[in-house]
């Protein structure tokens, strides 16, 4: 059998390191910022000029687009740019109770 035809599925020069070490992990805080594709259920506070409701939601802003103000919706994210995050209704759960 030559050198090339005996292949490992696994490097054995390495290993795990941090398996076999003396030290705890420490832990890393998970990110549980918004993605595109999450769903979330939110009240709208307020709108802009366009219609599009406005949502403050773990320091970041989310426009949610189409939206009346003082409903409950349940939204998927469509799109994130920096602290500013983009939504599309999937389903109202409550209209607002007051006409604007």
């Amino acid at each position: 059998m030559t050198r090339q035809q005996k292949k490992h599925s696994w490097n054995p020069y390495t290993s795990d390191v941090q398996r076999f070490s003396i030290y705890p992990r420490i832990q890393q805080p998970r990110d549980e910022s918004l993605k595109p594709g999450m769903i979330l259920t939110l009240n709208i506070n307020d709108v802009d000029q366009k219609g599009n409701g406005i949502v403050s939601f773990k320091d970041k802003t989310i426009i949610v687009y189409e939206a009346s103000l003082g409903s409950k919706v349940k939204v998927r994210i469509s799109r994130v740019a920096g602290d500013t995050a983009y939504a599309e209704i999937i389903e109202t759960l409550s209209e607002a109770d007051e006409t604007y």
